[in-house]
């Protein structure tokens, strides 16, 4: 923060440390919720949990006649999400924080 950053570029850092030191707090493979109050009173809040694949449909966990095969939502690879805290972070940084990403 002596360099320019803000609570928000904090919070970006600090998740990514937590996702490598620390992965059962937050980690790059899940999602996440951000809350945040702006130092000029503006509050925002961003919603980056995981999500279904674009190809998913309202069905795809039904027999043919309309019920629930069981597990099938749980294990395998119909029951993974699309990851959402790198997009999520990167956000809040770009909209929110105030250092600039270095390549």
């Amino acid at each position: 923060m002596r360099k320019g950053g803000n609570a928000v570029d904090a919070a970006v850092a600090v998740g990514y440390a937590l996702a490598v030191v620390y992965p059962a707090a937050g980690n790059l493979g899940g999602g996440g919720f951000m809350t945040m109050q702006l130092a000029d009173g503006r509050k925002a809040f961003l919603d980056f949990r995981e999500k279904a694949p674009l190809a998913a449909t309202a069905n795809m966990y039904l027999d043919a006649s309309g019920n629930v095969i069981e597990g099938l939502s749980t294990e395998g690879h119909l029951a993974v999400g699309v990851p959402g805290t790198v997009a999520g972070l990167g956000y809040a940084r770009a909209k929110y924080g105030t250092m600039i990403a270095r390549r």
